[in-house]
């Protein structure tokens, strides 16, 4: 992070780095505190600003805003693995669907004529 500052109506401004931290990073890390603060992210090119209005029921909103730079942080961490590890955990996929059968083999094989509602009223 580069900057936290608190404003004098009791909000908090946090600043991170883009060259550090992607924007889906502290997107996710603003919804997971959507129940502590009300927030608003703002983007530069060099920033995002993400600004923490603490909610009533917040009791300490300053330990709040340093949980939060931390979950910021924690999300860039998963966001970089994700990356790192995607063509493996696509190749793990494609091997474990190509062993089952996404469609029924009993309907598959099954004779539609046989079973319809239409073929049973023309053999009556």
């Amino acid at each position: 992070m580069s900057s936290l500052r608190q404003m004098p109506d009791g909000s908090f401004v946090a600043r991170f780095d883009r060259n550090v931290y992607r924007l889906a990073a502290v997107k996710k890390a603003a919804y997971k505190y959507g129940d502590r603060f009300h927030v608003l992210i703002e983007e530069t090119d060099d920033f995002v600003s993400v600004s923490l209005r603490p909610m009533s029921s917040n009791s300490d909103p300053e330990v709040a805003v340093g949980s939060f730079c931390n979950e910021v942080l924690d999300q860039e961490l998963r966001e970089e693995i994700a990356a790192e590890t995607n063509g493996i955990r696509d190749l793990l996929l494609a091997h474990t669907f190509s062993k089952t059968s996404l469609i029924d083999s009993e309907s598959e094989t099954s004779d539609y004529e046989q079973t319809s509602p239409s073929s049973e009223n023309k053999r009556q």
